[in-house]
This record gives structure tokens, sequence and C-alpha cells, in this order.
């Protein structure tokens, strides 16, 4: 066998699982021990896992658990399998951790549609201002991105993006440089943290006045709003997002088997 296809070590996988919490879901524990190797360093980009059999011989769990863990991290973008070679972890330029539980379909062609979003500023906030929607985060204050999303053909709407402080540290100071930004993206890339399930509530109510006034709408205006709370693989909060659709907008789906608990 070549050097660059010699297997990894099971000892960080075995005192990660030992680490993580047993929440009574083998295959999410497993899958969360695997995840903490990759985010300390024990497991780097295009390293070579070890077998399904081997993994099992390890740890106290059966062969299924082993393959629908793997099959989370291949799903999630994290491992990639090469045909009679196994399993490795992925590049992360290849590695994809957008959560895609929020999306536009067109009503006519029942088609996906890509939004676009265009940043109006980004600053600190007093976390307790904004009561249950950021009580999770633990923290006095947190970032706000205001911005405005919409789809080809349609009015916006306007989100609020919320993060921790920490997090905002390295964002650019120019609110033009974010518009389009994935901010899942920034989350992996410079802090090795991943989504991994959502929190959702939607309801009728009134728009914020600085939703109504980005949206050139005359306030009190009801329309839909809806919060997304965004979690890691610790069940710690890390993003929270609120949407605020005027009447009229199109409907925001959510992708339920994406953002199961």
């Amino acid at each position: 066998m070549s050097a660059h296809l010699k297997k990894l070590s099971l000892e960080p996988l075995i005192r990660r699982w030992e680490s993580c919490p047993d929440d009574g879901s083998k295959y999410q524990r497993l899958a969360g021990a695997f995840s903490a190797c990759m985010r300390s360093g024990d497991y780097a980009p295009g390293d070579h896992l070890p077998s399904e059999t081997e993994i099992c011989a390890a740890l106290p769990v059966g062969l299924s658990t082993v393959q629908k863990a793997l099959a989370e991290l291949v799903g999630e973008g994290m491992v990639v399998r090469r045909r009679k070679l196994g399993s490795f972890i992925a590049d992360r330029s290849h590695q994809v951790p957008e959560v895609h539980v929020y999306r536009f379909r067109d009503p006519a062609s029942d088609e996906l549609l890509m939004p676009f979003t265009r940043v109006l500023g980004v600053r600190r906030v007093r976390a307790a201002e904004y009561g249950p929607l950021l009580t999770e985060f633990s923290a006095g204050l947190a970032t706000r991105i205001d911005r405005l999303v919409w789809v080809t053909g349609s009015q916006p709407a306007y989100s609020s993006f919320f993060v921790r402080c920490e997090h905002a540290v390295d964002l650019p100071e120019s609110p033009e440089v974010l518009h389009g930004a994935s901010y899942h993206r920034i989350l992996w890339e410079n802090f090795g943290i991943r989504i991994a399930r959502v929190r959702h509530d939607a309801r009728a109510n009134l728009l914020s006045r600085r939703a109504c006034s980005r949206l050139d709408l005359a306030a009190p205006h009801v329309g839909m709003i809806w919060n997304a709370f965004e979690y890691d693989r610790d069940n710690t909060l890390q993003i929270v997002q609120r949407f605020e659709l005027p009447q009229g907008h199109p409907p925001m789906e959510l992708d339920e088997e994406k953002s199961r608990a």
C-alpha cells in the first residue's frame, strides 16, 4: 500500500467518542466524534479512514451504526468515498457547509430559485433587547447583519442575521464585500464550525419598522415572520436568522429532512 493510503489511527476517534455526550443516538455520537477529530486537526483533508469493520472492532457500535454515521458525513461533504479504496476526509475546498433548509420555489415551474442577498449593515447589539430570540446565545452582545434577500422577479424580503461576536471579528468592514456571501462557509473555514440542525418557527405578524422602511412599505404591515435557530454538533446555538416576508411574497420553503433535530 502506498504511503498516501496509510490509514488513520483510531486512537483520536476513540478519545473523542469517550468525550462526546451519550444522548442515546450512537450514529450521531460517532459522527460527532469524527467531526471533532477533523476540527482539532487529528484527521486532516485527504487522510484515509479506517475500514468500517476496524471501527466496529474499536468501538461499542455495530456495522449499521458506522455506516449510518459515515453516510451522514458523506452527505455533509466532510467525507468522500473512493471506489475500491475506501473513505477519506474531504478536501476543505470541496466541502459544502451550507445548510440549505430555507429556499424559494417558482410557483409556476416548481423550480428552486437561488436567492440573492445585499447587506445593509453590520453592527453589535445587546442580546437582551431581542428577548427570547437571542436568549440561547448566553452572551451580552451579538453581531447583527441586516440584509435584503430576493429572487429574480420578486420583491425582496428583509433578513436580520445574528452571530456570536467572536465569530464576526474577521468580517470585512465594508458591507458591500458581504453581498451574496455565505456565513455558513465563513463559519466553517474560519472556525471549523458546521451547522448540524435547525429549529424554526413561523407566524403572521407585524413586520418591524426597520423592515417596512427598507422594503418601502407603509407601517403597520402584516406579513410573515420566520425565525431559524441553527445549532452545531455540540448543540450550541451559532446562528439566528429572522426573515420578514411582506404580503404577496413567494412563500419560503423549509427542507424538513435537513432541519431535523
